[in-house]
């Protein structure tokens, strides 16, 4: 499959999750900004794509980042093709809206990701989306923290330079 025909939108994607679960098919879904990608991303990534026959990403549009100016550096497009490269990522697609909930509700994942700084459950906006998948019957996991990093981080080390 083609890099081009990873990327989709939303609502396509909620069709062809139909199908896998008619087929059987585990789908799980990672979601997040995905605004400089770094090594803790890939680490998140494939620890998920490991548990699933499907994984799915949903990154959160540029207008709804709230990180701070100048973020996300990098746009909608770029994000989604950067993520589209990778082999452990089966679809992208852009969410136009401030959590994932409303992806969730629609995708209906079998099992949602979240990497190992959302461990702790503090994020209301992670809870909000761990109790749609609850409603959904998907099960939460957190990914392990053997390899941790951040976008912010990694912007901050160069910006410093």
């Amino acid at each position: 499959m083609s890099r081009r025909g990873k990327v989709l939108p939303a609502d396509l994607i909620a069709g062809l999750r139909t199908e896998w679960g008619r087929r059987g098919m585990t789908v799980g879904q990672c979601h997040g900004c995905f605004d400089i990608l770094h090594e803790g991303h890939i680490h998140y990534l494939r620890q998920a794509a490991e548990q699933v026959d499907v994984l799915l990403v949903s990154v959160t549009a540029a207008r709804h980042v709230g990180k701070g100016p100048g973020r996300p550096v990098f746009g909608d497009r770029a994000r989604l093709s950067v993520l589209a490269a990778l082999d452990a990522v089966d679809h992208v697609a852009l969410s136009d809206f401030p959590t994932a909930v409303p992806l969730i509700e629609l995708w209906r994942p079998d099992f949602y990701f979240k990497g190992a700084d959302y461990a702790d459950g503090e994020d209301p906006r992670v809870a909000a989306e761990r109790d749609a998948l609850e409603a959904t019957g998907g099960k939460f996991f957190t990914t392990d923290g053997s390899i941790f990093d951040s976008s912010t981080r990694a912007l901050h080390a160069w910006t410093a330079r």
